[in-house]
């Protein structure tokens, strides 16, 4: 009998719970990239793909629905948005267009205006639970700082160049 080995799926680091409000809270709890024909978004996008460079950070993040987050995939907003004109020209009749529609009466100035308002929109309304979190985060600082004075002097500076390198990025 064969066996095989699935090696595990590497994934990005969850986003907090309160991450994930914020975003989904923003643009009314509508999607940005069609919201204004009332789709409320149900996932959280990143606007520059991880694939791409783009950072899992609060500021890279937009709700979005689920149509336009499986059209968009790991594209970049404008190039998601030409992906839509090409497609838009090459239906036929009887073709049902795989997309939101909406999307295609944005400029290209418009699409990212919109964006940058609702990532603004993101980070004010995440500010408060920025703050609990920032507390909370202190009081677990300063619980580990108590935890390494019980360690070795090469252990305490293996460990503290471990989170110099993690906070670094």
């Amino acid at each position: 009998m064969a066996t095989f080995f699935l090696a595990p799926r590497v994934s990005p680091r969850r986003l907090p719970a309160w991450v994930r409000q914020a975003v989904l809270s923003a643009n009314g709890g509508y999607c940005t990239y069609c919201g204004s024909d009332g789709t409320r978004a149900e996932v959280v996008d990143h606007v520059e793909p991880l694939e791409w460079g783009g950072a899992n950070t609060i500021t890279n993040l937009v709700p979005a629905c689920r149509p336009c987050n499986a059209s968009k995939r790991d594209r970049k907003p404008l190039e998601w948005r030409r992906s839509l004109e090409r497609r838009h020209y090459d239906l036929k009749w009887w073709d049902d267009p795989p997309y939101p529609e909406y999307v295609l009466s944005y400029t290209a100035e418009g699409l990212l205006k919109t964006i940058a308002e609702v990532q603004q929109e993101v980070l004010e309304l995440a500010r408060p639970h920025q703050e609990r979190a920032a507390k909370r985060m202190k009081r677990k600082a300063a619980i580990l700082a108590e935890d390494l004075l019980h360690l070795t002097d090469s252990q305490q500076a293996e460990l503290r160049k471990e989170i110099l390198s993690l906070l670094a990025g």
